[in-house]
Formats: structure tokens, sequence, C-alpha cells
């Protein structure tokens, strides 16, 4: 891993999740990374595939496509402004270059061909009882059937600081060598804990970014004391929905993760009285033999929320 020049990459990714709504000009964002604008730019694609100017559109659509499902008490120009967009006719014509559907056409029910479930305080529509799926096939999305309700629980998390490494890519590929690399870390500084929170954050929803562009990072709790040489990150704790897995899921049945999360967004959060706030984290877990491979698996799952 080229540690150097990703913590300064990943420094303005973290930048730009926290200032969507921001003008960010290439200028902006090369200053953060410590390069020229035409080093920073070549390097930025190299590493994630697309210009600066591309990623920050392609995520402000990403984010509206989200608000669009679960904000609906908000207008489509509102969702545009709270993307990031300084025009209604722009993100409409943008979103549906983008989409193939209008943010009108997504929120009515369009989402559904990027999503499982149907989300439940979503608005009905043609668009919606036209969809592909039959009767008898939707019948399946209206209840639980891949979580146990009786383990979804509220809890508090304390807030930390962390050491993060990111994997950029496919879901199903590439992320337990990340958190090798995590551990050697840890490892050989004796700063891994029974007690150390390790988690895994999914940046990108796999419904609707491209394998090839999701980010995830990995997450170890730490003190400044312990890793005086590293960027930490905070973690901001508060209220959560967790859910816990009767057995530790693998990363490559990201499939069946997917499906949890499903019902999280669709069937409890729109009638706990809760919104949520930001991308999940995943509780990780490690075993390590001492002639054996590092295994990781996730453990549970939550959701950072807040009242209505």
């Amino acid at each position: 891993m080229q540690h150097n020049k990703d913590t300064y990459l990943y420094k303005v990714l973290d930048y730009v999740d926290s200032h969507l709504t921001d003008p960010l000009p290439l200028k902006t964002l090369a200053d953060i990374s410590t390069y020229s604008p035409f080093h920073f730019q070549r390097m930025f694609k190299e590493t994630m595939g697309e210009t600066p100017a591309q990623y920050v559109k392609r995520l402000r659509l990403e984010e509206a496509a989200h608000l669009l499902i679960y904000e609906q008490q908000l207008s489509v120009t509102e969702v545009a402004f709270q993307s990031g967009f300084t025009s209604s006719s722009y993100f409409t014509s943008a979103f549906s270059a983008y989409f193939h559907r209008s943010p009108r056409q997504w929120r009515e029910g369009g989402y559904l061909d990027h999503f499982s479930r149907p989300y439940q305080h979503s608005k009905k529509s043609k668009l919606y009882s036209n969809n592909k799926q039959d009767d008898s096939t939707q019948a399946t999305y209206t209840e639980y059937s891949w979580l146990d309700i009786n383990e979804v629980k509220v809890v508090h998390l304390p807030p930390c600081m962390m050491v993060t490494r990111q994997s950029i890519g496919p879901y199903t590929e590439g992320i337990p060598s990340v958190w090798e690399d995590v551990y050697q870390w840890a490892d050989s500084r004796d700063v891994l804990k029974k007690s150390s929170m390790t988690l895994g954050a999914p940046k990108s929803n796999p419904y609707i970014t491209p394998p090839e562009k999701s980010r995830y990072e990995c997450c170890l709790e730490v003190t400044e004391a312990e890793a005086p040489e590293e960027i930490l990150k905070p973690f901001n704790g508060g209220k959560h929905v967790l859910y816990t897995f009767h057995q530790p899921v693998s990363y490559e049945d990201r499939s069946y993760l997917m499906e949890c999360y499903g019902e999280l967004y669709s069937f409890w959060l729109p009638k706990s009285g809760f919104r949520y706030l930001e991308n999940p984290i995943e509780f990780v877990t490690f075993d390590k033999g001492e002639n054996s491979s590092l295994q990781v698996h996730i453990s549970a799952i939550a959701l950072a929320i807040e009242p209505k």
C-alpha cells in the first residue's frame, strides 16, 4: 500500500463526504491533498477511475437518489439543494441522464429497477403498480424474511478515534486483504485490544454504485498516543439501530447482507420513528491461528439514527 499518497487522497474523500453541499473546485481539493491541481487530478483518476468533478457529481446524484426515497417530505427542489446542486433544472437533467428516470419517476417507484424492495412509506403511483414484479413476488417483500426482528435493538455507541484504511472496488473482493493490513499494523504496535471497536464502513450503495467504484473503510479504534504517525478519523458514536447475526457473516455473502440492510431500511426504519443519518457500519471480528491466514467476518450491522 502506498500509504503516504493514499493517506492524503483519502483525506480528500473524507472532505468531500462532509462538504458535499459546498462548492468543491479542483483547487480546493488539490490543496487538501498537498499536490498541485495537475498532479492531484491525475493521481485521483488513476486511483478512483474518474476525475474529481465526475466523482463529486456522482456522489451528489447518489445522495439525491437516497433522499428521494427516504425523505418523502422533501420536494425535488429541496432534494437537489440538499445534495449539493445549485440548480433544480440542472439536477433534474443530470439525474435523468444518470438513472434513466426523472427524480419524480424515481421517487414514485422507478428506484425499484435498482432496489430489491419498496420503502414502505414511499408514494404509490402507476409506475410502482406497473413494476415488473408480479403480485406474488411483491408479497414476499412485505414482511421480514432475512432479519430476526428480536435481534434488532437501539443502542448508544461511544465516540472514539479510529485508524482507517480504504478499499476501492467490489465489496465481495479485496476488503479482507485491507483488513490484513490493519491487523498487521495494529499487531506490530500492540494496540489490538479485545475492547477496541473494529468497524467496517460501506461508503457506497451496491444497488446504485458501480462495483468498481465502491468504497469501503476498515476502521480500528485507537488513541492518539497509540498512533502518532496516523491521521485519525473520529467516529461520532451516538444512537444506532443494531442487528447482531446469529453466526458471523463472510464478506463473500454480500447479497445476504444487502437483504438484511434492505429490511432495516424498508421495513424497520419507516415504523421506528427514526431517520438514518449516514452510511451503515459493520462490526468486524478477526480470527487468526498461529499458522493460518486472517479470517475476517461481520458479526453485526448498524445504522446511525435520530428521531424524525
